[in-house]
């Protein structure tokens, strides 16, 4: 299938339109940077000493950007935590983000009354469910965000309005609006050339060699969290296994997994990601261990971060991703919306509940 044939049948290959939901994200980073900001006179903020982040899945992500463009800012530790307990050392000292997107994520709900019963500072943004109505019965500062989409296709309501809240409690310094700013110049023009035919279209022409392989993204250090989301976006929209790891991590252990098992690595695609930022010793290891694997998979992508700060930089790699994994889907003719194994895992949970 080559794109004008994607063009020509859109409504039936994406008939939930995730389509507009990707090519509007600078649009979508422009809404979330407007929406209203809670009353945080609440928050003691000379309190905190450690910032916990709880959700799953697309929830998560934002928490785990908020971490990566904040590294070096923050002037406290800051965590994600995926699960439905909550470390041992929170307490009247941190401060609690609560992130679910449809405000029912159980194990979410689950760190909300652990953090009610260790005393912490407790903030949170969602869109609806159980989650605004115990914020709004306790007087917890929420973020309250649109609904109605797909919690992956919510990055930038997850991330944006969080960045801005942590800012006006003091604990992010800098001229966020500027970068949030810089941020949306930066994706919309990657946005028209993702959508247009031809040679430019890097997101297309991606997609078609990755299909039929099993990807393997190497990031540097700071791009964790964009290989954390390529891999995810691969599964739920693509409904592709992909794996992710990071340098210099990966030269300690898992290059010496590549020795074996030849048929198997004659399926693989090796996608490098990184930043021309990364500590100087990173970007050679990655060129280094590219030559050392070059012969193995089946194809080999190199791409790196655009943009003039530190958060579009991490958002240009974002939306190039989102791109390639919906283009996979369309060529597969898989409908990238529907996540029906989620869904049918949820319903066989709650009847065991």
């Amino acid at each position: 299938m080559d794109f004008a044939e994607i063009e020509n049948n859109r409504e039936q290959l994406d008939p939930q339109n995730m389509w507009e939901a990707v090519a509007g994200f600078g649009d979508q980073i422009q809404d979330a940077a407007e929406i209203s900001l809670p009353d945080t006179s609440s928050i003691d903020s000379e309190r905190i000493q450690n910032i916990v982040f709880c959700g799953m899945g697309g929830s998560a992500i934002g928490g785990d950007l908020i971490a990566t463009y904040a590294a070096g800012e923050l002037s406290v530790p800051m965590i994600v935590n995926r699960n439905y307990t909550l470390p041992g050392f929170v307490g009247e000292h941190s401060l609690v983000v609560i992130s679910s997107y449809s405000g029912n994520t159980e194990e979410t709900l689950s760190s909300l009354h652990m953090a009610e019963e260790a005393g912490a500072q407790i903030v949170g943004i969602s869109s609806n469910g159980e989650v605004e109505q115990r914020f709004n019965s306790q007087g917890y500062p929420l973020i309250s965000i649109p609904g109605g989409m797909q919690p992956r296709a919510a990055l930038g309501f997850s991330f944006i309005p969080m960045v801005r809240l942590f800012n006006q409690i003091g604990l992010l310094p800098g001229n966020i609006e500027t970068d949030i700013a810089e941020t949306i110049a930066t994706v919309k023009p990657l946005s028209n050339k993702y959508q247009s035919a031809g040679e430019e279209n890097t997101a297309f022409a991606t997609a078609a060699k990755l299909i039929n392989t099993v990807p393997i993204i190497y990031t540097t250090p700071e791009l964790e969290v964009v290989g954390v989301r390529w891999k995810g976006q691969l599964a739920e929209n693509a409904q592709m296994l992909a794996f992710q790891n990071r340098l210099p991590e990966m030269n300690h252990n898992e290059i010496m997994g590549w020795d074996q098992q030849p048929e198997f690595m004659k399926t693989v695609s090796l996608i490098w990601l990184y930043d021309e930022e990364a500590h100087p010793k990173v970007n050679r290891r990655r060129e280094v261990t590219s030559e050392l694997l070059r012969d193995y998979p089946q194809s080999e992508h190199t791409f790196s971060t655009e943009g003039t700060n530190r958060m579009s930089r991490l958002i240009s790699l974002i939306h190039l991703g989102d791109w390639i994994s919906l283009y996979a889907a369309l060529l597969q003719e898989v409908d990238p919306t529907p996540v029906e194994r989620i869904s049918l895992l949820k319903s066989r949970l709650a009847e065991s509940n």
